[in-house]
């Protein structure tokens, strides 16, 4: 078989001429079928290093509970050092809760959802409020001796804080509520003049309560506890400094 070639030759642009000849080609074309069907007869997907078509691990089995290897003198205070939900594998005592089943006895404490809502007192025992106590006692000074009645504290210490620590059911020991803090004091103990007092009742409008003569600040919009205290002593510091400025010194100012 063959195949025709041409070649041109170009001067300055002018053709020279055509030059025709015969060149020998040959091509041969094979083709092989493809296998569609496996030799070993399997399906699915390729194997993984022998542990089968997805490649799972072995399923792992369930160790010793902790309870199983707790020795008669266990320090308490290294299991539950602080609040926690209920755990069953660390809890030796045969605690059982819920509703009986057709008469019968409450649910074990393996995998009980009730045990793990409600709080517990489980850090709270003795031997825990002993030794925190003893970590205590070096930071601990002996109370005053003029302090010896209640009006001298209210006298001396006459802001007083105040926040509270929540038990809620839940998986979760912390309580959102418990970052709100309370800030009073007795109006008088500020020792403000009649102008400075009637200016102070002003800004704190019905945060006063003339009864008791006790100014209330209520500070929750900080996510923590300190910060919110923090606060709070701001707003005091702000309201007290606020009180002496009279509107004639504004007007020498500006």
């Amino acid at each position: 078989m063959a195949a025709p070639s041409s070649k041109m030759f170009l001067s300055f642009g002018r053709i020279n001429g055509f030059v025709f000849k015969l060149k020998p080609t040959s091509s041969v074309t094979y083709a092989t079928a493809l296998s569609v069907n496996s030799s070993n007869g399997k399906k699915g997907f390729p194997e993984r290093s022998g542990k089968g078509s997805f490649g799972r691990r072995a399923k792992r089995e369930p160790g010793t509970p902790r309870t199983a290897k707790m020795p008669l003198d266990q320090d308490w205070t290294s299991v539950y050092p602080a609040a926690t939900p209920f755990r069953a594998n660390s809890v030796p005592l045969p605690v059982r809760m819920g509703y009986p089943v057709r008469g019968g006895v409450p649910p074990e404490k393996k995998g009980n959802l009730e045990l793990i809502k409600i709080p517990n007192f489980l850090h709270l025992t003795p031997a825990a409020i002993r030794k925190h106590c003893e970590a205590l006692k070096p930071f601990c000074t002996e109370w005053p001796s003029a302090l010896d009645s209640g009006d001298k504290c209210d006298e001396l210490f006459p802001v007083k804080i105040e926040s509270s620590d929540f038990v809620s059911a839940g998986p979760s020991v912390r309580n959102p509520a418990a970052r709100v803090v309370h800030l009073r004091l007795k109006l008088s103990s500020l020792k403000l003049d009649d102008h400075a007092r009637k200016k102070m009742l002003k800004l704190v409008g019905d945060r006063y309560c003339k009864d008791s003569d006790i100014l209330t600040i209520t500070a929750d919009s900080c996510p923590l506890r300190r910060q919110n205290y923090d606060y709070a002593m701001y707003l005091l510091t702000v309201l007290y400094h606020e009180s002496w400025v009279s509107l004639s010194l504004l007007y020498c100012v500006t």
